[in-house]
């Protein structure tokens, strides 16, 4: 993984994108009791096009002259495929531009914090991602009053009630 998380910071350094931040449930492992994931996942910022189109292939080639080979929707280094996704919603550019910064293995990073792990979870609206903010709320990794502000400002109040209803 020390890989992928070092190809990701030499984009930003070279301009290719804006940020990036880690999020999904490898983000959520720097919070809680490890879940299984297969992927990376890495919420970018893009620089403004001309065109205002949204373009991943030099995020793709950039990562594929660093090592990475590139397989379907990901970027495997190593054992690990990196998935590419973009800001397509306010609460994740959110989560994105509030992220912090954490240290995997001696490797700088940016990861989203607890509370939009978990409004991202409860906007994406699957089981597993609200399993996932139980075990936030379960292990006390989640400062509450900042999840429901987070919560509020992006209208996900029922779907968080119906997470502490069901677990």
């Amino acid at each position: 993984m020390q890989d992928a998380l070092r190809a990701l910071n030499q984009l930003v350094a070279d301009g290719v994108m804006g940020a990036y931040a880690i999020g999904g449930a490898v983000g959520a492992s720097f919070y809680i009791d490890a879940m299984q994931t297969e992927d990376i996942d890495a919420f970018v910022l893009l620089p403004e096009s001309a065109s205002g189109l949204v373009l991943l292939t030099p995020i793709y080639e950039a990562l594929s002259a660093q090592g990475g080979v590139i397989e379907k929707e990901y970027v495997r280094f190593g054992s690990w495929p990196l998935q590419i996704l973009t800001d397509a919603t306010p609460l994740l550019t959110e989560a994105i531009r509030e992220s912090v910064d954490v240290s995997f293995h001696g490797v700088a990073t940016r990861v989203f914090r607890a509370e939009h792990l978990c409004a991202v979870a409860l906007q994406t609206g699957r089981a597993k991602d609200y399993l996932r903010v139980s075990l936030f709320l379960e292990q006390g990794a989640v400062e509450e009053d900042a999840l429901n502000r987070v919560v509020e400002r992006y209208g996900l109040e029922a779907r968080l009630h119906k997470v502490r209803e069901t677990f």
